[in-house]
C-alpha cells in the first residue's frame, strides 16, 4: 500500500491526530456494534421517509392547494425534487450535522455509547417527524436529528463530546434563516 501522503503545509499536526482518532472511532464501532446495523437501517429508512414526506408537504402543499398542480403532479414532482436534493446537497448536510455537533473522537473508548447515541436520535428524529407530518404540525427533522445528538450527548456523560462552535453556527444559522426570509 506504500507510505502515507505526507500532510500539507496547511495542516496542523492536531488535524491528523484528530482525523486518526475518528477513524480509530469508526472501526472500533464497525468491530463492536454490528447489531447495530440492524437496527440502524429501519431507523435511518424511517426518518429519510418521514423527513422526504414532510418536505414533500412543505414544498408542494400550497400549489395543490391552490389548485395549480394536481395531486399527481405534486408527488412526482416532489419525488423529484427530493431526489435530487438528496443525491446533491444530501452528503454535505449530512457531513455537517455527523460532524459539526458532537466530537466523533470523543467515544472512542465507548463505541457501543456512540451507536446507541445515533440509534437513538435517529428514532427519536424519526418518530417524532412522522408523527407531527400525520397530524399536520410543523416540524423541521433537522432540528429533531441536530437537538437529539445533542441531548443524547450531554445525557451519555461522555467529557468533550459537544462540539460547541459546531453546535453555536447550527444554532445562528437556525436563527439567521428567518431573519435574512423577512429581509428580502
Amino acid at each position: 500500500r506504500g507510505t502515507p501522503p505526507a500532510p500539507l503545509p496547511s495542516q496542523a499536526p492536531q488535524d491528523n491526530e484528530e482525523r486518526r482518532l475518528i477513524r480509530d472511532a469508526c472501526m472500533a464501532v464497525v468491530a463492536t456494534a454490528g447489531w447495530a446495523a440492524a437496527l440502524a437501517y429501519p431507523a435511518a429508512s424511517l426518518l429519510a421517509l418521514a423527513n422526504g414526506a414532510n418536505d414533500i408537504c412543505n414544498s408542494v402543499g400550497t400549489a395543490v392547494g391552490a389548485g395549480a398542480l394536481t395531486m399527481r403532479q405534486a408527488l412526482v414532482l416532489g419525488c423529484i425534487a427530493e431526489a435530487i436534493g438528496a443525491v446533491t446537497i444530501g452528503p454535505f448536510v449530512a457531513q455537517s450535522i455527523a460532524s459539526g455537533q458532537i466530537h466523533v473522537a470523543a467515544f472512542a473508548g465507548s463505541p457501543r455509547t456512540f451507536v446507541l447515541l445515533m440509534l437513538s436520535s435517529l428514532l427519536g428524529a424519526g418518530i417524532s417527524t412522522l408523527l407531527a407530518t400525520l397530524y399536520g404540525a410543523p416540524i423541521s427533522a433537522t432540528h429533531g436529528i441536530v437537538s437529539g445528538i445533542v441531548t443524547v450527548a450531554l445525557l451519555s456523560g461522555t467529557h468533550g463530546a459537544l462540539d460547541l462552535g459546531g453546535i453555536g453556527f447550527t444554532l445562528l444559522g437556525w436563527a439567521a434563516s428567518p431573519l435574512a426570509g423577512l429581509a428580502a
